[in-house]
């Protein structure tokens, strides 16, 4: 009988590994990001157990997690890690995605999505406006 058992649980140990993420993202990550019409900016991230939380600094400059913009769901499959978060204030709504793609232990590429909606006065519905911007995290 403990054989029976210690054999399943071993068929069920690798049948849920080969499923599992393939590589490993965590870490501090950093980069230079560039939106379609040529602006950058620096992203940073903070990765752990595929949880993806964006980075601040506090008033003594050290970084740590910036809870506003927690991450609400991410997934990672592969050699890819995605996330997307939403919030909301006033007239608008937001919402902004990632996809990491593991290029190797000291780089990720990103490709990036934020769009924005405003409610209007002028108009009966909304107005929005968002980017999609590139770029690599080491």
């Amino acid at each position: 009988m403990k054989k029976s058992i210690l054999a399943i649980a071993f068929i069920l140990v690798s049948i849920c590994s080969s499923f599992s993420q393939a590589r490993d993202f965590d870490g501090l990550w950093k980069g230079v990001m560039e939106k379609e019409d040529g602006e950058k900016y620096t992203l940073t991230l903070f990765i752990e157990d595929n949880n993806v939380y964006a980075v601040t600094e506090d008033d003594e400059g050290d970084l740590i997690k910036d809870r506003q913009f927690e991450v609400q769901t991410s997934k990672g499959y592969g050699e890819h890690l995605n996330f997307f978060w939403s919030n909301k204030g006033g007239v608008w709504t937001e919402t902004q995605m990632f996809s990491l793609s593991w290029s190797s232990e000291s780089e990720l590429s990103v490709f990036h999505m934020r769009h924005v909606s405003n409610k209007s006065d002028e108009i009966d519905g909304n107005t929005d406006w968002g980017y999609f911007a590139k770029g690599t995290l080491q």
